[in-house]
């Protein structure tokens, strides 16, 4: 119930983020069914914007996969660190647990960590099955009202995801390195986007930021372990 409650002030968010993903599919050519299909197997509103908005231009498949992998290759990341941080679990309440985890769950999640020393399977599910429903409900109520949107980009909407992520990002600028990490990601994702297009440029500035927070994440050797 605890996770139930923290999931409260993320749902006004998640909603309407959920229906710019049923009103673009629906304006990209895609069916409810297989919208509501999308939403309720992928869980993950960045990659499925990007997949329709590719689709919406009649992108070929390689393209829309590669990008779908490259925005979702995330959630590699996130499961490797919500997964320390969980008690341990039957295999079957872990793949539960990875299946909906996502941006809100992972940040809230680590937060609890440093409230309270851990992270239950429980708390867990609460916050995020309180988010997957909503997610479902706001695609659905996206594609119904999705004719009605004319033209998404002329009310930001497609704003919705960069300023999302950047939200994200902000939460972790106290971390170490936090900066020179996002500032050499940035650089490396403009630097790409210029040369070879997308979406090449999302995996690449991930990549790059990854390479470098490893590199600087590494222990030090001590005195006595060069002796």
């Amino acid at each position: 119930m605890q996770g139930v409650r923290d999931s409260a002030p993320f749902v006004p968010s998640v909603f309407p983020f959920g229906l710019v993903v049923g009103a673009l599919a629906i304006k990209s050519g895609g069916g409810a069914v297989e919208t509501m299909l999308q939403s309720a197997l992928f869980f993950a509103g960045a990659s499925q914007i990007v997949m329709w908005e590719l689709y919406g231009l009649s992108a070929p498949l390689w393209v829309i996969s590669l990008a779908v992998f490259a925005v979702n290759f995330r959630l590699v990341l996130y499961s490797a660190a919500i997964g320390r941080k969980l008690e341990p679990l039957p295999k079957r309440k872990m793949v539960a647990a990875m299946f909906l985890l996502q941006d809100v769950s992972l940040a809230v999640g680590l937060r609890r960590v440093e409230e309270v020393g851990h992270l239950s399977w429980g708390y867990h599910m609460g916050l995020a099955a309180v988010l997957y429903v909503v997610w479902l409900a706001a695609t659905a109520v996206g594609i119904g009202f999705g004719a009605l949107i004319t033209d998404p980009r002329a009310i930001g909407l497609d704003m919705l995801v960069p300023i999302y992520f950047m939200l994200l990002v902000m939460s972790f600028r106290t971390k170490p390195n936090a900066l020179v990490i996002c500032i050499t990601s940035a650089v490396v994702c403009g630097v790409i986007y210029q040369t070879l297009g997308s979406p090449y440029h999302i995996a690449a500035g991930g990549f790059a930021g990854m390479v470098l927070a490893a590199a600087l994440a590494k222990p030090k050797p001590q005195a006595g372990d060069e002796a």
